[in-house]
């Protein structure tokens, strides 16, 4: 049988160990020193390592906190997409262009939002081209969560413009242009953003049903009923207290 003793690497007044062998097995036998100075060290070891850890968590936990806070300001930039119904035939046509919003929440989950974008298409029948512009204000419900998904709704109201060669070219034989023209517009629909990090995040998806009533030609009603996609980065600002 064989005995060796040592000290614990925590502290050679704190912990020591014995290593018991009998040939058959080693068994390992540990004693908390007992004096009084050793005590005193182990104690102050044992606060110390208390007090790392909190300080730790406290730490960690605060940046959860001010992570997850909702942001006072967000401005959104990115690709939009409408399914349109053209004045021409009055069938629906696809526009691709940009869409930019800034929203100011006076609360949580209430907050106004002013929204504007451009959409483009380029060969309608094969001739003409098609630009619709849009800027509307609004409020949005923000449903903030502790995951970093958030959705929201929202219903905006305000104006648009038509334009284009659709719009500002004759389309047959004696007939005059229409002229570009404005509509009342109006938009209601929701999206999911997801939180990258504090100040910045991604508009999954924002799906908007919109209603315009821009000029068309046709004979039983110049009503649009038109969808709206969007997508892109959102900039965060300031938070909710």
């Amino acid at each position: 049988m064989g005995i060796q003793q040592g000290w614990h690497l925590i502290d050679r007044d704190c912990l020591d160990y014995t290593l018991v062998d009998d040939g058959a097995q080693k068994q390992v036998r540990f004693e908390i020193a007992r004096t009084a100075e050793a005590v005193h060290v182990c104690l102050r070891l044992l606060i110390f390592s208390i007090a790392l850890f909190a300080l730790s968590a406290v730490g960690a936990w605060a940046q959860v906190v001010a992570d997850r806070q909702p942001p006072k300001v967000e401005l959104f930039g990115g690709y939009s997409y409408m399914r349109a119904i053209t004045r021409f035939s009055g069938t629906p046509t696809n526009l691709h262009g940009a869409s930019f919003s800034t929203a100011l929440y006076l609360h949580h989950w209430i907050g106004i939002v002013g929204d504007v974008g451009v959409y483009h298409a380029a060969d309608i029948a094969n001739q003409f081209s098609l630009t619709v512009s849009s800027y509307q204000l609004g409020p949005r419900l923000r449903f903030s969560n502790r995951t970093h998904f958030t959705p929201y709704g929202q219903f905006l109201l305000g104006g648009g413009h038509a334009g284009g060669t659709l719009y500002t070219s004759s389309l047959g034989f004696g007939l005059a242009p229409i002229g570009a023209n404005n509509s009342f517009l109006f938009t209601a629909g929701g999206g999911l953003d997801y939180r990258l990090n504090r100040r910045i995040g991604m508009r999954i998806v924002q799906a908007e049903y919109l209603r315009s009533e821009f000029l068309n030609g046709s004979i039983v009603g110049h009503q649009q009923n038109n969808f709206r996609l969007s997508t892109g980065i959102v900039f965060k600002f300031g938070k909710n207290e």
